[in-house]
Order: structure tokens, then C-alpha cells, then sequence
């Protein structure tokens, strides 16, 4: 992680010292270990972050992919500036001028954003070397994470199974693309190997070396939740959260197979009351 500082002269140039730098991304949905997964890219010391949570990318990527399906003839610079126009955006919100530091210090940038396949097509198209580190997680401990969190309390468990259920969609994506590297969050818990491995596969994509900075987050808890009528020992417990499901209502087990069922087949997950 890093704070960017440059004089006067250095902010007055024209292109941004970041232009050329591969982007490596934490995304995942939330309460999917979203947190950790950026505090371990940020953790290496040759990549600058901006380590906050911020869904800005998707939301350009998203709307400037759908502007060039929608309007293919369009953009009046051409394709390839179009989405230098894009990537120099997103570092002049990522990495203002005002904060830059020396960029001789780093090889690679990252940040955090939830993606879906339109906006990683759009990211991939601005940035062109990119890796997405992407992270999934067994349904019903998201769902019951989102219903203990309390920035996420206005969300019904309809809506959040709903949510939940559409990430699928990268999953499929991530399938066929060698730039997106699936992450589970159970590695976190009893595989550190196979995320150590993977976050090695995903860092020398870009040019990177692995360094064993990046696992230091990984003694830490982030937002840890505590699921209504749950004993506050199992609640610190990971292997319980699983188990979360039988302090639901049967129409609460009855909406989440009716919405879940498929992705979290497609996931790997079993729903055990089935």
C-alpha cells in the first residue's frame, strides 16, 4: 500500500507514470473474502494500491463495454483510444496527481471492484495486461454474512440469495478466460497452499514475483459477523459458518434452494437439507 506524492513540475507532464503498469484486481462479491484478497495483493511491495473497497470501475467498464456493443461505430478516436481515454481516467480517480510518489518504486497497481463479465471485457480492453483475482464463496455463508452485516441490513434474504445466485455469471467467465484466477475462500480457512499458488499464478502473469508479504494478511480477521441466535463461540469458529443454515427459517432454506440450487452446483457447494 502506498501514498504518491510529485511536485509541481512532475503533475504538469502529460501521461500519468501508471499508464503502462499492469493492473492486478481483487473482486468477488462481498463477505466473500473480498477484503483479504486486496489487503494481500496490496501487501507486495512492488504494487501500488488504492486499498479501498470502490465499485467505480465496474461501473465505467460496464456502461463504456455496453456503449461500444451498443454503438460499435461510434467512438470517433477509435477503439484503441477510446479505452486509453478509460484506463487514464481510472488513474487520474485511483492515483490523482496530488497524491503520487516516486513510480519508479512499482511494477504493477491493484485496487478492489466488483466485476461482472460485461465490465471485466470493457477492463481487460483498457487495460491490456490485467489479472483478476476473483474469489467465490459457499452461498450460505454469504447469505448469512450479508444478514448479520450491518451495511447490509435494508436487504432482504430474498434479495440477497438473488444476488448471490447472479455472480454465477462469472464463474462461467473466469472458465475461459486465462487472466481471471479463481480464488476460494475454505483456502483461507485449511488450503493456504492452494492460495499461495494461485496468488503466485496471478502475480507472475503480470511480471510479478511472488513475495511472502502477500500472505501476511492472512493472520488477520476482517469484518467478522455473528449470525442472529448464534452462539458467540461458533461464531468465531470458520468451520461453523457452514452449519449456519440450520438457524434459518424453512422458508428462508425453502427461498435459498429455490434461487441457489444451480449456482451452488455450478460453485461446487451442496446444500445439505437437500
Amino acid at each position: 500500500m502506498a501514498l504518491f506524492k510529485f511536485s509541481k513540475t512532475e503533475r504538469s507532464t502529460g501521461e500519468h507514470p501508471f499508464f503502462d503498469l499492469p493492473l492486478i484486481i481483487a473482486s468477488g462479491l462481498g463477505r466473500s473474502g473480498t477484503t483479504v484478497l486486496r489487503q494481500c495483493l496490496a501487501a507486495h511491495p512492488r504494487v501500488a494500491s488504492y486499498n479501498k473497497e470502490c465499485n467505480y470501475i465496474h461501473n465505467l467498464m460496464r456502461a463504456a463495454n455496453l456503449h461500444v456493443e451498443t454503438f460499435p461505430e461510434s467512438p470517433p478516436v477509435g477503439h484503441c483510444e477510446f479505452w486509453k481515454v478509460h484506463r487514464r481516467a481510472l488513474l487520474d480517480i485511483y492515483w490523482p496527481q496530488a497524491n503520487w510518489r516516486d513510480p519508479d518504486e512499482y511494477s504493477a497497481i491493484s485496487t478492489y471492484s466488483m466485476l461482472d463479465p460485461r465490465a471485466a471485457i470493457g477492463l481487460r480492453d483498457a487495460f491490456p495486461r490485467l489479472a483478476i483475482c476473483y474469489i467465490v464463496r459457499n452461498g450460505i455463508e454469504v447469505v448469512s454474512s450479508y444478514n448479520s452485516f450491518r451495511g447490509f441490513k435494508d436487504m432482504t434474504f430474498e434479495n440477497v440469495c438473488k444476488l448471490w445466485s447472479l455472480r454465477q455469471d462469472m464463474l462461467q467467465y473466469q472458465s475461459s478466460q486465462s487472466h481471471v484466477f479463481l480464488f476460494r475462500h475454505e483456502w483461507l480457512i485449511d488450503e493456504l497452499e492452494a492460495f499461495k499458488r494461485q496468488m503466485t499464478s496471478a502475480v507472475e502473469s503480470i511480471g510479478l514475483n511472488f513475495d511472502e508479504a502477500c500472505l501476511a494478511p492472512l493472520s488477520k480477521r476482517f469484518h467478522p459477523t455473528r449470525f442472529m441466535g448464534e452462539d458467540r463461540h461458533a461464531a468465531k469458529d470458520p468451520a461453523q459458518r457452514t452449519q449456519r443454515w440450520k438457524l434459518w427459517s424453512d422458508d428462508q432454506q425453502e427461498t435459498f434452494a429455490t434461487i441457489c440450487s444451480e449456482a451452488m452446483a455450478n460453485h461446487g457447494y451442496e446444500i445439505p437439507w437437500l
